[in-house]
This record gives C-alpha cells, sequence and structure tokens, in this order.
C-alpha cells in the first residue's frame, strides 16, 4: 500500500495557526505568576518573552480573578498598565486588557488597545454604554461566559457536566443579540471559561472541551483559556501550578485541532511545539509554521 504522506500539504488536514494571546499578569496575587510582573522593566521582558515566542496579541491584566484575589482600586490598576500599553504600541504590538471595570475600559478604548477582555461578559449597562460610545472603533470585545458573572473566580457553583454548555449557548446567544442592538456584533469574541470560573469540579470544564466542536459550530468566533486551569491539576491528581504545563499544552493543541481561531496562553512555546510536533506526526512539514510566526490576522 502506498503511503499518502506526499500528498499532504499545510491546510489539508489541520487549522490555520490560531491567534495566541500571551498572558501577561501585572498583579501582586495571580495564581500563576503574582507578583513577578509588578515592575515596569520585568513587565516589558515578559511582553517581549511572549512576543519572541509566538505571541500574537499581549493580554494584560492588572487585577487578578483568581478565588482568592483581593480587590485593588480601579486607579491601581489602570497605573499598573498605562506605561506598559504605551510602550508597547510605539511598537506597534497588538494588545488586549483583560478588566471588568468600567473606568479602565475607557481608559483603555481611549489607549487605542486592540481588544478588551471581560470575565464579566459585559453584563453591566455602564460597560456597554462604553461600548456603544466606542463605536467608531476597531477593538474587538471578548465576552467570557462564567457560572455568575462576578469578578472573580468562585469555590461554589451550581454548574453541572450535563448542564454547562447549554448555558454557556444561552448566555453567547444573548450576548450577540445585545452586541447586535450595539451594532458591534462582529466585533464579539466568545470564551467559554473554564477552571473555577465554572466549577471547582474538573468534570464541568472538560464537559466544554468534550463538546467544543458542538460550541464552534454556532459561535466560531471563540477564545477559549485553558492555561494552567485548576481543572487539569484537580483532574491529574492535584498537580500544582507548575505541572500543569504539559496538560495545557495537549488541551491547547487539542483546542486547536477541534478549529477554535483563538487560544489565550502563559506559554505560546509549547503550545507551538505541540502544534507543530502533531503536524510532523501525520505527516505535514511546514517549516513555515516556525515558532516565530505571527497568525494572518489584523487586530
Amino acid at each position: 500500500m502506498e503511503s499518502d504522506l506526499p500528498s499532504r500539504t499545510q491546510g489539508q488536514n489541520f487549522p490555520p495557526k490560531p491567534i495566541l494571546f500571551g498572558v501577561l499578569n501585572i498583579t501582586s496575587d495571580s495564581f500563576s505568576d503574582g507578583g513577578k510582573y509588578l515592575q515596569e522593566d520585568l513587565a516589558l521582558a515578559k511582553a517581549k518573552s511572549l512576543m519572541a515566542e509566538g505571541a500574537d496579541v499581549i493580554d494584560i491584566g492588572a487585577q487578578s480573578s483568581n478565588v482568592k484575589a483581593e480587590p485593588i482600586s480601579e486607579e491601581l490598576e489602570w497605573d499598573r498598565m498605562k506605561e506598559i500599553i504605551s510602550e508597547l504600541k510605539k511598537e506597534k504590538v497588538a494588545i488586549s486588557v483583560d478588566t471588568f471595570r468600567p473606568y479602565v475600559i475607557q481608559k483603555a478604548l481611549d489607549a487605542g488597545v486592540d481588544y478588551i477582555n471581560n470575565i464579566r461578559g459585559f453584563v453591566d449597562p455602564e460597560s456597554l454604554d462604553l461600548l456603544k460610545g466606542a463605536s467608531r472603533l476597531s477593538t474587538k470585545y471578548v465576552a467570557m461566559f462564567s457560572q455568575d458573572h462576578s469578578i472573580k473566580a468562585s469555590e461554589f457553583s451550581d454548574l453541572k457536566p450535563e448542564t454547562v454548555v447549554p448555558l454557556a449557548l444561552k448566555f453567547f446567544r444573548e450576548r450577540t443579540k445585545t452586541f447586535e442592538t450595539l451594532g458591534i456584533a462582529n466585533r464579539l469574541i466568545l470564551d467559554p471559561g473554564m477552571g473555577f470560573f465554572l466549577s471547582p469540579d474538573y468534570k464541568v470544564s472538560f464537559a466544554v472541551l468534550s463538546k467544543i466542536t458542538e460550541i464552534l459550530s454556532e459561535f466560531p468566533n471563540l477564545m477559549v483559556s485553558v492555561t494552567k486551569k485548576s481543572f487539569l491539576g484537580n483532574a491529574l491528581g492535584g498537580l500544582p501550578v507548575e505541572d500543569r504545563i504539559v496538560p495545557t499544552a495537549i488541551s491547547e493543541t487539542y483546542l486547536w485541532s477541534k478549529g477554535v481561531p483563538m487560544i489565550r496562553t502563559h506559554s505560546p512555546k509549547s503550545f507551538l511545539l505541540a502544534m507543530k510536533t502533531w503536524e510532523m506526526s501525520h505527516g505535514v512539514y511546514s517549516p513555515q509554521r516556525g515558532l516565530q510566526e505571527r497568525s494572518d490576522y489584523r487586530p
């Protein structure tokens, strides 16, 4: 039997390289790297490292949303990131601001960022008014589903593996209608939320992964973030954060293989190495899809 490997070409078997959002936490208490990048020089160096690894967008967050996070003032949240945004814009880096506060959303819009990533899903009228007022801009908006649309993850949840996807789809439909009324539905990106944003029960997050094709069939403009999250550690016997790199890369490779177009990650390099290894294991050799390649898109 003849091998079909020589006839395989890039694109015939696998989706395009996803847009990679590299995580930059300028916080004191993020679950994975809190306190590491509070100094401006360290934060800029981390941003440049993420770009070198293959990130297409730097996703900057200055208010942690993990279960034990303490709220900071909205002024401090903006102060932590404003100079970083300014410096990255000078280098024409695509920027996402991870915030749920209207004050910071407005500041980020004024600064000309490319994405606003909102863990509350823009459920508050004040934020929606800001987006309506910024309709002339090209900024895109990531609306995340979570079990209670709160300002941080929770150790308590009513979501079950059999209910999480129907409820997420219901929320996505409602968000889409709301953004249609604002005239900006074409700039809406949806995120199913994972880990403690859904439930401490790891099976709830894996239920989302198992149904990702169903979600994509209705909402193809999807971003997913599984990076180092609790459900991976809990499902594998209580792995600490530093030991979740391999499960993260495998989950991200799975998401890419199913066609998820945007992935938010702490380690672009780990994902890209896994992606290329998966391709080559299927006989697809594409040197142009190297670690330095950027996705073919415009923010």
